[in-house]
This record gives structure tokens, sequence and C-alpha cells, in this order.
């Protein structure tokens, strides 16, 4: 089986690149992947029959023209997977308009929707094993505070418990900016690769993982 590879950007590209072979097997062995980053969330069209603004590079906004475009292809061996934060959205809610994208396929892909929920950070505080090998002077008390999968703001638990001087001194940067988003991705490439993917307790996490192994 291929899987086509929906993320929105390069801390999911840098956590997927280094747990699909864990997940899957080794690449080729049967199974094949590719993983493709966006700009960001983005939001759904209002009219998802329209072709997208090319100006616009964030995943929901594309998200319906690659449905129709993966469908089109044909493929029996093709699965597209789409994986979104829900941040602080209804998960149901969520989850229902996802689905609905493939009304507008003729023909419909063999696709899969997973939400990390709040954040692919709860991925990794789903392993706390892997998560004290990369940062053994994590925060304790704060590791103990954090509900897996719970809409707390995720990162934020993540970044008091692991940045030095906390999330404060990493917030001075402003909340979207370029140092809050290489940070992220450094947390990524240091505890994905310790991270057991059978033993994660991320629910989100689990329902990816068996999500992709129930597609062959």
């Amino acid at each position: 089986m291929h899987f086509e590879i929906l993320v929105e950007g390069q801390v999911e590209l840098t956590t997927l690149s280094i747990l699909m072979e864990q997940i899957l097997g080794e690449y080729n062995n049967p199974h094949t992947w590719k993983i493709h980053k966006h700009r960001g969330i983005g939001k759904l069209p209002d009219n998802p029959t329209m072709p997208p603004n090319k100006k616009d590079n964030s995943l929901l906004h594309n998200l319906p023209s690659k449905l129709r475009a993966y469908g089109k292809e044909g493929r029996d061996n093709l699965v597209v997977v789409t994986l979104v934060d829900l941040d602080n959205r209804n998960c149901i809610h969520f989850k229902q308009e996802l689905i609905r994208l493939l009304q507008y396929c003729s023909p419909k892909p063999n696709a899969l929707f997973r939400i990390a929920i709040e954040e692919i950070e709860a991925w990794f505080l789903g392993d706390l094993p892997a998560l004290k090998s990369a940062y053994p002077n994590a925060k304790q008390a704060i590791l103990d505070k954090y509900t897996q999968d719970a809409q707390c703001c995720t990162w934020e638990a993540l970044a008091e418990a692991i940045y030095p001087g906390g999330l404060k001194a990493l917030e001075q940067y402003g909340k979207r900016s370029i140092k809050i988003l290489s940070q992220k991705v450094e947390w990524a490439k240091k505890i994905a690769p310790k991270m057991n993917v059978e033993n994660n307790l991320s629910p989100s996490f689990c329902c990816f993982r068996d999500g992709l192994r129930n597609k062959f």
C-alpha cells in the first residue's frame, strides 16, 4: 500500500518522517509513503467545488481539490491520509466536516482523516520515557499536571516542562514567531526517535497508528 500523507507543516513532517517506519515497517517492504507539508492548517473553503487560491498553501483550503485529484487517479493501492490538529474545535463536528468533503469527489479516494488532540505535541507527552530520555531535566511537576489529549494548551505545557526558562522565556519572541516553530521542530527531532509507537498513551496517536495499519 502507498500512503499520501497531508500535514500542516514542518513539525508534523519531521515527526512522521521519523515514526513511519515504526508504524508501517521498513520503507518499500512492502509499504511506501510520501508526506506533504503545507503552510499551516488554514480553513475549509466556503465552496469546496471551486479551485483553490494558488496563493493559499494551507492544508484545509487545498484539501477538497487534493481529495478530488487523488480520487481521479483511481489507484487501488493508494490511501490519502489527512492529519490535522484539533486546536479549539469540537472533534466530532470537525471530523464530520472532513468526511463530508468526500461527497465532492467522483470517484472518491480511499481516505483516512486523523486529528491530533489538541495538537501533535500531545503525542510527545504520550511517551514520557522518550521525552525524559531526550530532556532529562524536564520538570516532572509540570508533566504530572498534564491530562493526556486534553484541550489545555498542549505545546505550552511541553514548553513549560522542557524549555529553559519555561513558556514565558519562549513567548517573548511572539506566539507565532519563527523561534517557536523552530523550537517545536527541535522537540520533534529529539523526542520522536526515542518514541515507542506501541506504548504511546495518546489516544489520538494510537488512532492514527491503528488507522494506517487497518488500511492493509
